[in-house]
């Protein structure tokens, strides 16, 4: 197993135009979310309550580019999966869980789309929902997502092979 190195927290993230193209975007009343409890999905969540979209091929070309800055941000050079989560306020609690369990050493990539009181949760520290606020950690870094109280919570989620 790989050592995993602390998270690394960077505010600000994205210039705010880009920031708020994507969030717009999301936050749109026709996005389409999407209840992703299954027989295939992981047992870490087959009990949670929260909506994705995962992104496919047939994104718009604003959301397509986009993702490519956030991506050619972070240097990444192949993506395993983007998504974006969508919490409802007062769900359930994530289980402690990494995201992928693969031999060559990956990312995980967050970025919280609004503000609110949840926070991700690692053994040593906590990070609060701040818009515009990303997270980059190994994949193998235990972690858990903690539902806001006061609103839904959004975030981008990629795990990729950084340079």
């Amino acid at each position: 197993m790989m050592t995993s190195e602390s998270p690394k927290i960077i505010p600000t993230f994205l210039k705010y135009y880009t920031f708020t193209e994507l969030k717009n975007i999301v936050t749109d009343k026709n996005f389409r979310w999407y209840y992703p409890q299954s027989s295939g999905e992981p047992e870490q969540y087959s009990n949670l309550l929260y909506y994705d979209h995962q992104f496919s091929e047939d994104v718009t070309p604003k959301l397509k580019r986009i993702l490519a800055t956030i991506c050619t941000q972070l240097g990444a050079i192949a993506v395993l999966r983007i998504k974006i989560n969508a919490t409802p306020k007062n769900a359930p609690q994530q289980d402690w869980h990494t995201d992928w369990q693969i031999t060559t050493q990956s990312k995980t990539f967050v970025l919280y789309l609004n503000d609110n009181d949840g926070y991700t949760e690692f053994k040593d520290t906590k990070v609060e929902s701040k818009a515009n606020t990303a997270i980059i950690f190994d994949t193998d870094l235990e972690h858990r997502g903690v539902p806001s109280t006061d609103m839904r919570r959004l975030v981008l989620n990629i795990n990729y092979f950084e340079k």
